[in-house]
Order: structure tokens, then C-alpha cells, then sequence
């Protein structure tokens, strides 16, 4: 049974290579404008490593050694075509696609790998990269090349999982980038001056704030891009993007469910849609003790009327979730869990029990700020004012809340989201060194031991059955203890001028990285 999950990802892998077509010359496509930075899957101003979301449009310039597939139910190939693994997943051994060319002409090679990983790794370059690949300078013993074309990653303890986890390794140039002091990576204007990739796109001209034009790679393995230019465009916000969209200034945005809905009445525009996969919910900060009862924990759920939000509210584009996991194969049987359902009088009991306090203010900070989430929002708002707890949504933009949010400092609820999928769970919010915190705490501030055990258990667990067992019972954990507030996962839209030709978006938690052929795209005239 062992050896069932490895075969599967050889099978994925074969058979995205199968089905993947092949581009035609590139060129005379025309131009395509889209807001690749506006909602949940965007992030303005992202750089490999430190990337939370943005994904879709950094993969149009850095390919990853893996991605997802163009469903993002499993992983595909990218810079590696295949990989394996020893009997108890310590050694992973990933084969390199041959005859790639950095965009300046170089070849790409098993070394820029191993670069790429160390530097990820570093201290110095403190990237958020440890944080969501599972992979720290812990748990890699050693990162080797074998030839131009292998890589070995050696782990000090078993990862079944890990090419779902290597969607985050972006491979850079170490030709370009071997003499920079790694404690000036996240500070440097390279990625946005001479910035060198293997995607389909290379680098014309940034503005910041304003646009990010690339042209097409010509030596791009998977074909020379049909489009001329591809440029994202900023936006400070999703309504200024719809309206650029319906003026015929861009071609594409993410929307909001009701302007989705709205707009796919109109045969000038075709909707992408699909389960995003994300998680919306409320992390409690456990640092504030009162946080810690769970009596407040659960009357947060008993107060909110999240079915009448998600049917209302959100147009029926939102399905309730019991715990982080958004997908129902991830859930145990419906008895095994409380369904939270709409109570403001038990929610008041509870939070009497608990000995809340009714005049105080807790700000919930949050980096969404599109209609979709201002709204629900404004309803959690009310549902939580009716049993009397104050709260103030704060909407940030991603780098502010970055800046602090997984310090653990400064925020006392968070609103946000997190994709959950079979492949890589995200265990590292809930473990000690999961993320840099201030106080070596993990991310909520308080350790659950019962918790921290089936975690250990499913991240070195290979036999599929087992596997999500364990997630299941982690789900039930999670449910039981209302260890967060858990509201909905939604369907989510993207909105394109009906011009684009053989485009492709799906909703991929933080942008993916996911497979979307780039190199077919073009805009009719």
C-alpha cells in the first residue's frame, strides 16, 4: 500500500504530459490586459519565496519544479517530468526537463535547483517559503545534483507528499543570482528590473502600481507564446477592475459572485468558474487568553447564521464547512460533527459562561477587500452585534497584513482564507516552527497535543486510506474544539472579454501554481 500514492503521481504526471498540447510560433496573438492580482488569488508586488498568492501571474515569468494540474487536484510536471522516492519517502530523486533556457539564453540546469532550494532555505533570506512547502533547513539534509538533469533531495524524515509541496520551490538563475548577499533577497530590485525566468513570458517593463508588461518567450519548452504582450494591470480594488473590464480596457478580472452572475448575461464576456478550495474562516489569536475558552470559540459559531449568509449573502456561491478542510471526501460522517447551527441564544450563554466582555471592541483584520467578503463581513458584523460582541472588520492590502500577520503580533482575529487539499494539507499553521513566529509559538498562539499527534501521524503516512482517515479525524479535532471559526468555501469566478481565445483560469488557492497553457492564449480583433 505503500507504494499505491507514488504510482499515482506517476500516473498524474504521464498523463498531463499526454494530454499537454503544443503551441504554434509565437507571435500575432495581440495583447491581453488582465487584473491577475485582484482577489483572494493575487498579491501586487510578489516575489518568488515570499509568494502567499499571486501565483498565477508569477508562473508566467518562474516555473516551479512542480504544479498542480489544471484542476488542481494533483500535482503535474513542470521543470522536473517525473520523480520517485525510496522505500520510506527520506529520498526523493526528480528528473529535469531537457533543453530548457533561462530567458537570457543560458541553460537550466539540476544546479539551479539546488540553488534555489538552499536559498529558500536560508535564514538570512527569511522567505515565507518553509512556511507552506513543509520543507525547512530542518527537515532537508541535503540537496544534491547528480548530473545536469537530477536532483536529489535528501529529507531526515519521511515526506509521501512532497511533489505537492514543490509547486512552491521556483527554480531561479544561478548564474544571475550566486553573488547576491541572501540577506538582500527580499529587498532587491531584481525581480523587477532584470528579472530572469524559464515561464512563458519574459520581462518588458514594470511601473509599480501601475502594470507589468512581458513579452513572449520564444524558447519556451512548451511552445513560443501566440500572445505579443501580456500585461497585469493594478487595481486598487475589484470594483475598478470590473469597470475597466466593461469599458474594454482590460480582457480579464477576478469578480465577486454577484458581478459574475450578472456579467455572464452579457455575451461580451465568458465566466471561469469552479470550487476554489479555500477555506474562509476565523483564526483565533490564543494568545489572548480568552480566546483559549472554547466556550467563546464556539459561541462565535452559534452566533453567526453562516447558511443564510452563504445562501443570501452570497448568492448560493458559498457551501458551510465544519472544519479547515474544504472538501467533503475530507470530512468524517455528518454525526460525528456539530453542525453549528444558527443559535444567538446559545451563543449568549456561552459567552456569559465564559465571562466575555461585552464593551469591548476586537478588530478582525483581513486582506480582502472585494465586495464578495465586504459583505459577508458586514453580516458577521450584525449576526455578532445581535448577542452582543463588538467587532470592526480592518482591511488591509497583502503586504501590510503579511508584514505582520504570521509574526503572531498585533491581531486578535484574523478573517482569511486557506486551501486545503489532500496533497498538501496544511499542517505548519498549527505546529511549533510552522511559521517565524515572535514568540516561537505556533501560528494561534497554543499548541492542542491531541491535535499535534495526528498531525505527526498523517505527515509520514503513505497509505492513501490511512492518509485521510487521519484528516478526517483531524477535521472531527478541528469541529469538536472549534479550534477556528469556520464559515464557507465558495465557488469562485474570473470574468474575460469574450475576445480571448483558448484562455484558461480556475479558482487555485493563491493563484496555484496550476497548469493554464499560457502559450495558447490570444486575443481575437
Amino acid at each position: 500500500m505503500a507504494k499505491k500514492f507514488l504510482v499515482f503521481l506517476f500516473l498524474l504526471a504521464i498523463f498531463t504530459l499526454t494530454i499537454a498540447p503544443v503551441s504554434a510560433q509565437g507571435g500575432g496573438g495581440g495583447t491581453l490586459i488582465g487584473a491577475f492580482d485582484v482577489g483572494p488569488g493575487g498579491a501586487p508586488k510578489v516575489i518568488p519565496f515570499m509568494d502567499t498568492a499571486g501565483r498565477t501571474w508569477l508562473s508566467k515569468i518562474w516555473s516551479p519544479l512542480t504544479t498542480l494540474s489544471p484542476d488542481t487536484s494533483g500535482v503535474a510536471p513542470s521543470l522536473a517530468t517525473s520523480w520517485s522516492a525510496n522505500d520510506d519517502y527520506t529520498v526523493w530523486t526528480f528528473n529535469l526537463r531537457e533543453g530548457v533556457l533561462w530567458h537570457d539564453g543560458e541553460p537550466f540546469t539540476a544546479s539551479d535547483v539546488v540553488f534555489s532550494l538552499n536559498l529558500a532555505l536560508n535564514p538570512d533570506a527569511a522567505t515565507q517559503f518553509s512556511s507552506f512547502s513543509s520543507l525547512s533547513a530542518e527537515n532537508v539534509a541535503s540537496v544534491t545534483a547528480i548530473d545536469d538533469l537530477t536532483v536529489e533531495i535528501a529529507l531526515t524524515e519521511p515526506n509521501p507528499r512532497l511533489p505537492f509541496f514543490t509547486i512552491f520551490l521556483w527554480v531561479l538563475p544561478e548564474h544571475a543570482l550566486s553573488d547576491m548577499n541572501p540577506a538582500d533577497y527580499q529587498n532587491t530590485d531584481w525581480f523587477f528590473t532584470n528579472p530572469i525566468g524559464t515561464g512563458p513570458f519574459m520581462h518588458d517593463e514594470y511601473v509599480a502600481d501601475q502594470f507589468w508588461a512581458l513579452v513572449p518567450n520564444p524558447n519556451y519548452w512548451d511552445g513560443a507564446p501566440k500572445l505579443d504582450r501580456l500585461i497585469n494591470r493594478y487595481f486598487e480594488d475589484e470594483t475598478s477592475a470590473i469597470l475597466a473590464l466593461e469599458s474594454g480596457e482590460i480582457q480579464f478580472t477576478y469578480a465577486s459572485g454577484d458581478v459574475a452572475l450578472r456579467l455572464g448575461e452579457d455575451e461580451n464576456f465568458d465566466l471561469y468558474q469552479g470550487p476554489s478550495g479555500v477555506t474562509n474562516y476565523f483564526i483565533f489569536n490564543y494568545r489572548d487568553p480568552i480566546f483559549q475558552d472554547v466556550r467563546v470559540r464556539q459561541a462565535f459559531l452559534y452566533a453567526i447564521d453562516r447558511q443564510a449568509i452563504a445562501e443570501t449573502v452570497l448568492q448560493g456561491t458559498a457551501q458551510v464547512v465544519p472544519c479547515l478542510a474544504g472538501f467533503p471526501s475530507m470530512w468524517p460522517d455528518a454525526s460525528e460533527l456539530n453542525d453549528y447551527a444558527y443559535n444567538p441564544d446559545m451563543a449568549r450563554q456561552l459567552l456569559d459562561e465564559a465571562g466575555w466582555d461585552y464593551s469591548r471592541n476586537v478588530e478582525i483584520a483581513t486582506y480582502y477587500n472585494n465586495q464578495f467578503h465586504n459583505d459577508a463581513m458586514a453580516a458577521q458584523q450584525a449576526f455578532l452585534a445581535d448577542v452582543g460582541v463588538q467587532v470592526t472588520p480592518l482591511p488591509q492590502d497583502v503586504p501590510t497584513y503579511n508584514s505582520y500577520f504570521y509574526t503572531g503580533e498585533g491581531w486578535d482575529i484574523s478573517y482569511r482564507g486557506i486551501g486545503v487539499t489532500l496533497g498538501n494539507f496544511p499542517f505548519n499553521f498549527y505546529v511549533a516552527g510552522g511559521f517565524d513566529t515572535t514568540d516561537g509559538e505556533p501560528l494561534m498562539g497554543m499548541a492542542f497535543p491531541e491535535l499535534d499527534d495526528l498531525i505527526a501521524k498523517a505527515r509520514v503516512e503513505s497509505d492513501p486510506d490511512t492518509y485521510v482517515g487521519l484528516l478526517q479525524d483531524i477535521c472531527k479535532f478541528q469541529n469538536q474544539n472549534a479550534t477556528e471559526g469556520y464559515m464557507w468555501t465558495a465557488v469562485r469566478f474570473g470574468v474575460g472579454s469574450s475576445s480571448l481565445q483558448d484562455f484558461y483560469w480556475f479558482p487555485a488557492g493563491g493563484g496555484g501554481p496550476y497548469e493554464d497553457h499560457p502559450e495558447l492564449w490570444s486575443v481575437s480583433s
